[in-house]
């Protein structure tokens, strides 16, 4: 079977990450392969925030689990994250950003480590504690993080599930 497809066909949500570390390089890759992702009419408007500091992943999970009154929210104990913001206004801006957290998984993947979608930001960006931490992170005021995704070496290999969504050839 051609390599891209069986990536593509054996990639799953991994929730839980060892505590190991994940190289710059490898990190430095996933962001290219997400960067070469495709935009609508070419804009390349998304915004991609890196962040392989475990003690600031905690304090936006710290922030996220205050605001959606998620007892002990723990964004997974990932190594790293990266998230995925566009300005408000841009109409592209959640099918931009989405294809390139599908190439984000699929580079992650190839490279041997996990990763996992977490969507819980994009209608709570403002929200004062989370926006604290953003701001730290340097995304605009003017950004919505349409989503994360949380990276690391996995501690777990799900095997990949089967898919229902019908599918009709009309020819």
């Amino acid at each position: 079977m051609n390599e891209v497809i069986k990536n593509m066909l054996t990639r799953v949500s991994v929730r839980k990450f060892t505590a190991d570390r994940v190289e710059d390089e490898k990190l430095k890759t996933i962001v290219e392969c997400a960067k070469a992702s495709p935009t609508g009419k070419n804009r390349q408007m998304r915004k991609f925030t890196v962040v392989h500091n475990r003690e600031k992943i905690q304090e936006l999970a710290k922030a996220v689990s205050s605001v959606l009154d998620i007892p002990n929210y723990r964004i997974y104990d990932c190594d790293a994250l990266i998230l995925i913001s566009f300005e408000e206004d841009d109409r592209f801006g959640y099918c931009d950003s989405s294809v390139a957290i599908q190439n984000i998984y699929l580079a992650a993947h190839a490279l041997g480590l996990g990763s996992v979608w977490i969507n819980q930001l994009r209608e709570k960006c403002n929200s004062p504690e989370i926006r604290r931490v953003l701001d730290s992170f340097n995304i605009p005021k003017n950004h919505v993080v349409c989503g994360i995704s949380a990276i690391g070496y996995p501690a777990e290999h799900p095997e990949p599930k089967t898919r229902t969504e019908p599918v009709e050839f009309i020819n």
